[in-house]
């Protein structure tokens, strides 16, 4: 069989009753350029539509019963990538043609959300299920190029997909300075984010305050990061300040057309920050992401639904933002970077915590995945063998990607064994959950909830040469605001406390919010 290096998955049916017939063919007609393009670059491309009986027979696969079918979906990717071990998937479209799979909340976060839409179960092999934790073993390169749900111009994706074959990479020094903006309740965290990426703070725009027509100017950089409050369904990111007021920081109304440039990269921590709504339907203006995509951005990370971070120091969204941008801007493809970032985050967090389990499901990314937004420096595979400088090296960029690829897949399965996952709810007490109790209701938070620690297998086999009982209590309490969104509807956030527990212990609290 030909080696696939990148698989473009889509859904025939579902692109001719969203665009029509001749919507559809366009659509098609733009990918035979990518697969074009991407030969000239040395990817062999193919497009399958997991609607189809003879796309999916080729990979030892079943077709989809609908676009609805998220088991369907996930099986259909879980074949693709089995029979090709290709190194990119291309979920092509918003999920009214390829879905998120909707997994189930997270135990203990008392915030609305009560399902987490998300691409991370394609980027695992783990068998179709609802339960986030399944998924820590991250071994595959995903990203997803869409449309909004219930867009009908089909000249939408046609263009995006013209701009990826546009898209060259970029040198580093073009991505400084960068656009940062943030609410300033948070700018102790943003500041520290940005030391962690750029190695500066130099052009931090506080909200409060700025807002457009400020940033503007700003907003040619190409590397953004924004970590503002976002709302279901919105066209803005909000800004709050000490008092509590919230003000306007962005508004895809409002962003000039040609201000985003081509190949730029954006990290979003805002809750809601990478939902594809249906604009028409709402009657309201696309969604932020889609303006950054729509104006040549390259990729755009950002969550589906509630997100968390801690208000004056990192985690979470916080976390898993800068490692993205930290990989993509150090050479890696965006969906090598986002596979990176996700087995950094699970490498380095407790996964039993239930906001960092959250962030790992929640967070998806936005772009053709094969895309490099920076020149890479040229390094060595991983396990390679240095060579002399006198000794021509044939270039053979594929067997160099699939060394990586193979030693990404072994890590994220090593990765997830070793990780830790929340377990099941207890009803008990202890000294230490007594403690636990007495601070949170210090904090107005009163519904605590008590879970165990599982975990991989390597987890297990330390906690039991160690003997030690682990358990997180987990509190939430949600605050109405006065003030309101253009929709007139409340602000509302969140506020969540974790702490963690051995044997008798209460050895860590933990406190975040929502962004």
């Amino acid at each position: 069989m030909v080696p696939v290096h990148k698989a473009i998955v889509s859904n025939n049916i579902a692109l001719q009753a969203k665009y029509g017939a001749a919507g559809a063919t366009a659509i098609y007609t733009a990918l035979s350029r990518v697969i074009a393009h991407d030969a000239a670059r040395g990817l062999t491309t193919q497009v399958f539509n997991i609607d189809t009986l003879a796309h999916m027979a080729a990979v030892h696969g079943k077709p989809v019963i609908g676009s609805k079918d998220e088991r369907g979906a996930k099986e259909a990717v879980d074949a693709i990538h089995g029979s090709l071990a290709c190194d990119y998937i291309m979920l092509l479209d918003g999920p009214d043609v390829i879905p998120h799979i909707e997994l189930n909340p997270i135990s203990g976060i008392g915030d609305p959300d009560r399902t987490i839409p998300s691409d991370l179960p394609y980027a695992s092999s783990s068998p179709f299920s609802k339960v986030a934790a399944n998924f820590l073993n991250v071994t595959r390169v995903v990203g997803r190029l869409p449309a909004c749900v219930g867009e009908k111009d089909h000249l939408v994706l046609v263009d995006l997909i013209d701009a990826c074959i546009a898209h060259a990479p970029l040198p580093a020094q073009a991505f400084s300075p960068f656009f940062a903006i943030s609410a300033d309740i948070w700018q102790i965290s943003t500041q520290l984010s940005l030391n962690a990426v750029f190695g500066s703070t130099a052009g931090l725009y506080l909200s409060g305050p700025s807002g457009h027509s400020l940033i503007d100017p700003s907003l040619g950089g190409k590397a953004h990061f924004i970590n503002c409050h976002g709302n279901s369904g919105d066209f803005r990111f909000y800004g709050e300040d000490a008092a509590g007021a919230f003000s306007d920081a962005m508004d895809s109304s409002k962003i000039p057309a040609g201000a985003i440039s081509p190949g730029s990269v954006a990290a979003a921590e805002c809750c809601y920050g990478a939902q594809l709504y249906n604009y028409l339907l709402l009657g309201r203006a696309k969604p932020i992401c889609m303006d950054y995509l729509m104006q040549g951005a390259a990729c755009f990370l950002g969550s589906s639904n509630v997100s968390y971070g801690p208000a004056s120091s990192n985690g979470q969204a916080d976390l898993i933002c800068q490692l993205f941008l930290q990989k993509v801007l150090g050479g890696a493809s965006s969906g090598r970077a986002l596979l990176q970032a996700r087995q950094d985050f699970i490498l380095t967090q407790v996964m039993s915590t239930a906001t960092n389990l959250k962030t790992i499901a929640q967070f998806l990314l936005l772009g053709d995945p094969s895309i490099c937004p920076t020149k890479a420096e040229k390094t060595l595979a991983d396990g390679a063998i240095a060579v002399p400088k006198a000794m021509p090296i044939p270039a053979d960029e594929a067997s160099e990607r699939k060394s990586r690829r193979i030693a990404l897949a072994s890590q994220g399965e090593s990765i997830a064994s070793a990780a830790t996952r929340p377990g099941r709810r207890l009803s008990t007490t202890s000294p230490a959950i007594d403690r636990f109790t007495e601070i949170a209701r210090g904090q107005d938070m009163f519904n605590v909830e008590v879970f165990s620690v599982t975990g991989g297998a390597a987890f297990q086999a330390a906690k039991a040469a160690m003997d030690g009982d682990r358990k997180v209590v987990v509190a939430t309490k949600e605050t109405v605001h006065d003030a309101k969104d253009k929709f007139d509807r409340n602000f509302v956030t969140y506020r969540v406390l974790i702490g963690h527990i051995i044997d008798d212990g209460l050895f860590n609290v933990e406190e975040c919010e929502s962004r």
